[in-house]
């Protein structure tokens, strides 16, 4: 006997299935917020222009926040404000913003719901937005034929994901059945449907996947090969090959830690084939940029310079092809939404006081309100002001003051990462506090930049080890281990701060 099953109901199976990662009780709803579920994280500084970003971005995020009084369960605004709702390029950009301020349940209950919404009535794509009722946004979605879908969300996705295993060490991200569904849909099925293969990528059709009910908009909009929503004008976007860099590095990262060594060479080897595109046929030489897109209708590659997603994802390795295109973000006109990753890339670089430019006027720029922006700023104080990254990995703590002038000081108290929490304190970019209450002893790198041939730790004189970063700037570190409670000091000078 013959049985036809709706797509939607095929749609549905995809997620109602052995691979649901939230349990009965965490997808709840809840008759009233639970608004102290959060443990403040407090942050000072003689600096008044960081204590006022951070103050603001810390409210204004939180005020983004729902404690479970939705159906959807606990979750934050990462879209258009208004929209109620949170899409997967966002979420997966501020999660480590809501991180440092606790929003771990809300974290994992939204990637758990773009996990389980990947699905091969969509093509093996997930949702673009969900909104607070659990369901699809109509705004980007009407049925499995007509949807909204940027390409790149699902190396996002995964990068996202290991970003935050990295952060928090809950296995969870990388292991729980849902999302090893999601990489392995993502890296075999996605990619081979949308022809997003290194020797593919360049010559893929434009519109793929159209189904013969797709109408108006959609037949542009569902699988749009780039963040760069200007459609129809690209074959191809140079994030979505970075996002490809991205998203196999990550993949490899997790076959890695789930034992498949093999697999993860694998993955590596298609990470570099990406790599080996854009170093090769993406950078202008003569302009010292990448370029932005590749269009379908006409030979060759869009003049102007692509986004800051290839050097947010670590997309290029080469110092003076950074250096080159850093300076097109300087000088680029740009949405606040692609503003809102600039501080973290300034102090990934070393370039703080462009970082610090955007924290004295983030306040009151038009569109300040927007959900991403307050996020990013958070991350980019705490990652990147404060230098505090944590590796679940490496069972590694790394900060790098990055502070306005040597006078300064800054502490943050009570970061969540790995389990629990650290304290970390700043006198200028020379002594950094350090207290670990996590539940396990920790490698701390005690890093500063410059070449200090010694370092101090609680007093006692140690011989430094140097290391670049990707610009070539030299930095001094020393590794310490931290038990659980303890609290150690650690300075560059004997008894007085260096001329």
């Amino acid at each position: 006997m013959n049985i036809k099953i709706s797509t939607a109901v095929l749609a549905l199976l995809a997620v109602v299935n052995t691979t649901s990662c939230l349990s009965k009780e965490s997808s709840k709803k809840q008759t009233k917020p639970n608004n102290n579920a959060v443990r403040s994280i407090t942050f000072n500084s003689s600096d008044k222009n960081l204590k006022r970003t951070f103050d603001w971005a810390q409210k204004m995020a939180l005020s983004y926040a729902h404690f479970g009084e939705d159906p959807v369960g606990y979750w934050y605004e990462a879209a258009l404000p208004g929209r109620d709702a949170f899409a997967i390029r966002d979420a997966s950009h501020q999660s480590i913003g809501a991180e440092i301020l606790g929003l771990s349940k809300h974290n994992y209950n939204m990637m758990c719901r773009f996990a389980e919404g990947i699905s091969e009535s969509r093509d093996w794509c997930s949702f673009w937005e969900i909104d607070k009722s659990g369901d699809p946004c109509p705004v980007d979605y009407v049925d499995d034929n007509n949807f909204w879908y940027n390409l790149p969300a699902n190396f996002e996705f995964t990068f996202g994901c290991w970003r935050l295993y990295e952060w928090t060490g809950d296995e969870r991200y990388i292991k729980n059945p849902a999302m090893k569904n999601f990489f392995d849909r993502t890296f075999d099925e996605y990619i081979k449907k949308w022809q997003l293969e290194p020797e593919k990528i360049m010559n893929r059709p434009r519109f793929l996947n159209a189904r013969e009910k797709t109408e108006g908009y959609f037949r542009e909009a569902r699988g749009i090969p780039s963040y760069d929503e200007g459609f129809p004008v690209h074959m191809v976007g140079c994030d979505m090959v970075a996002y490809g860099y991205a998203g196999f590095t990550a993949y490899a990262n997790i076959l890695a830690n789930w034992g498949d060594t093999k697999k993860s060479i694998e993955a590596k080897k298609a990470a570099q084939g990406y790599y080996d595109l854009l170093s090769k046929t993406w950078w202008n030489e003569d302009t010292k940029y990448f370029y932005w897109g590749k269009h379908y209708d006409e030979k060759g590659l869009d003049q102007r310079p692509a986004t800051s997603y290839i050097l947010w994802v670590d997309a290029c390795h080469e110092p003076d092809r950074i250096q080159g295109h850093l300076n097109t973000i300087n000088t680029s006109a740009i949405n606040v939404e692609l503003l809102s990753y600039n501080p973290s890339l300034w102090y990934r670089y070393n370039y703080p006081q462009k970082a610090y430019d955007i924290f004295t006027k983030i306040i009151s720029m038009e569109r300040s309100e927007y959900p991403e922006v307050s996020y990013s700023m958070l991350e980019a104080l705490i990652n990147g002001a404060m230098g505090i990254e944590p590796s679940a990995s490496k069972k590694k703590v790394v900060t790098l003051p990055k502070l306005p002038t040597q006078q300064d000081y800054a502490e943050v108290k009570d970061v969540p990462m790995l389990g629990g929490y650290v304290t970390v304190r700043h006198d200028g970019n020379t002594a950094t506090e350090f207290t670990n209450n996590t539940p396990n002893k920790l490698t701390w790198q005690a890093a500063f930049i410059g070449e200090h041939p010694h370092i101090w730790v609680n007093g006692k004189e140690k011989n430094a080890s140097f290391r670049t970063d990707r610009l070539g700037n030299k930095i001094s570190y020393v590794e310490v281990k931290v038990r659980k409670g303890d609290k150690i000091q650690v300075r560059n000078y004997i008894n007085k701060l260096p001329k």
